[in-house]
């Protein structure tokens, strides 16, 4: 056996190239060519399909941006001691002031709608409180107390809801969407749980688009299949 196999590696094509190694290299050219043939619907595929699924993914539990407006706040947050106050101390309302203050216009208005998914009343709180805000820089007039001109501004500081939702905020990424879409948040101690009454809208939603597919699928085979078993005999 072992005699065939080398007179057969010994067997020379008509320019001097032992047979078996002709037959590779003809081999991979072959291959070649197949993968090219593919390769422009395969680079299709993945541009148009591959990669805005990714990104989408990606950003889906992406929390950097909230992270980056609120740097400072959630610096000083996270000495925060729960237990021992009921709100966070000067230093978390003094920082927040200075992020809302002097942070870009455009990525805390792109944050405002992130924070609404925690705790609705996000965006009035943050609108109205930067509003005050622009007003107080303008002046030049800054408060003693950052924590008590923030309550004054907008009682929602003095909420300890709002506070308690900012946990939720404090890592750079974050499954919160998905819990959205079954209609599930995060308490105060980031244990999962339903949302509130007036925000359960996704699983009826998708339990309706359940029914509907259903609806749909038993239709067309009511309908389809007697006329495909017509065609075909």
């Amino acid at each position: 056996m072992e005699a065939d196999i080398s007179t057969a590696e010994q067997i020379l094509t008509t320019d001097g190239i032992p047979l078996k190694v002709s037959l590779k290299k003809t081999e991979r050219k072959n291959k070649i060519k197949a993968f090219l043939l593919v390769f422009p619907l395969l680079l299709f595929i993945i541009v148009t399909f591959v990669v805005p699924i990714g990104d989408m993914l990606l950003r889906s539990v992406d929390d950097s941006q909230i992270n980056e407006v609120y740097g400072k706040t959630f610096e000083e947050y996270k000495k925060w001691d729960k237990e021992k106050d009921k709100l966070p101390p000067e230093a978390v309302y003094k920082a927040l002031f200075n992020d809302i203050a002097y942070g870009d216009k455009l990525k805390i208005g792109r944050t405002i709608t992130r924070m609404n998914y925690s705790k609705s009343g996000w965006k009035s709180l943050i609108k109205k409180t930067r509003r005050q805000i622009g007003k107080i820089i303008k002046s030049g007039e800054f408060p003693e107390s950052y924590k008590d001109k923030l309550i004054e501004i907008n009682k929602g500081w003095a909420d300890p809801t709002f506070w308690y939702s900012m946990s939720q905020m404090l890592s750079e990424s974050t499954p919160i969407y998905f819990w959205n879409a079954i209609d599930r948040t995060y308490d105060q101690d980031l244990n999962v749980v339903m949302q509130s009454e007036e925000r359960r809208v996704y699983v009826s939603t998708w339990i309706k688009t359940f029914k509907v597919s259903v609806y749909v699928t038993f239709m067309c085979l009511v309908l389809g299949f007697p006329v495909a078993h017509l065609l075909a005999n």
